[in-house]
């Protein structure tokens, strides 16, 4: 008997997770500001406890999820609204390096370490700090770097050459099958798609993934 409850527990605990990360809307966890972060974990441990506890009463599990999902739908709200809002509960962007000089206040304000500044600007690749002229603690925790000019990524607009747009690749042709949806937002018939494969040597059935541009140029990944 306590081994189908716990099962039946699990199963409702699972699916009101799903219905509230449904609502709230899927972000990874470094886009998470760190509330965001404290509520998702909470409500995770609610729902472990709910499944496992079989001597607590279900609904209260129910209720303490469905509430802390309504705050963080409340904050989301009123942090969209106003610009105020967000800045009290998300807090603002910190410059920790301005004009290529580390800001030591800036530092102790988002409790950063001059070994942490370092070990981010090494993951993003900077290896030398005198190659970047800002760095910015982000709401999220997150640093991001603004190399000097000399050492930023040449674009095509350095070389007055503009690109011929691509436009989206869509995927129209996956494991073998054809995915009828797509075929209206890409602007092509079935029997055309069957032509643009015919004419690669290709059966549909053998092939992994098919994207066309905007041009109607089909691209073949086979089996």
């Amino acid at each position: 008997m306590d081994f189908l409850k716990i099962i039946i527990l699990t199963v409702s605990s699972i699916v009101i997770l799903f219905v509230l990360t449904k609502i709230i809307g899927y972000r990874q966890i470094s886009e998470m500001s760190f509330f965001d972060y404290i509520i998702g974990i909470t409500i995770g441990s609610i729902a472990a406890e709910m499944s496992t506890n079989i001597d607590l009463e279900w609904w209260k599990g129910i209720t303490a999820m469905l509430i802390y999902g309504g705050i963080g739908i409340l904050l989301s709200i009123v942090t969209e609204r106003s610009i105020k809002a967000r800045k009290f509960i998300s807090g603002k962007p910190i410059i920790l390096v301005k004009n290529g000089r580390i800001d030591k206040k800036a530092l102790k304000k988002a409790r950063v370490q001059v070994d942490d500044l370092l070990s981010s600007a090494r993951v993003n690749g900077y290896f030398d700090l005198s190659d970047i002229e800002y760095a910015i603690m982000e709401t999220t925790g997150k640093i991001s770097f603004q190399p000097i000019a000399l050492k930023r990524q040449l674009n095509p607009k350095d070389f007055n050459f503009a690109p011929e747009r691509e436009g989206l690749y869509i995927n129209v042709i996956m494991d073998g099958k054809i995915i009828m949806d797509n075929l209206k937002v890409a602007n092509i018939s079935h029997k055309e798609l069957k032509r643009l494969v015919a004419e690669q040597n290709e059966k549909i059935e053998n092939i992994m993934l098919g994207t066309i541009d905007e041009k109607k140029m089909l691209t073949i990944f086979p089996m």
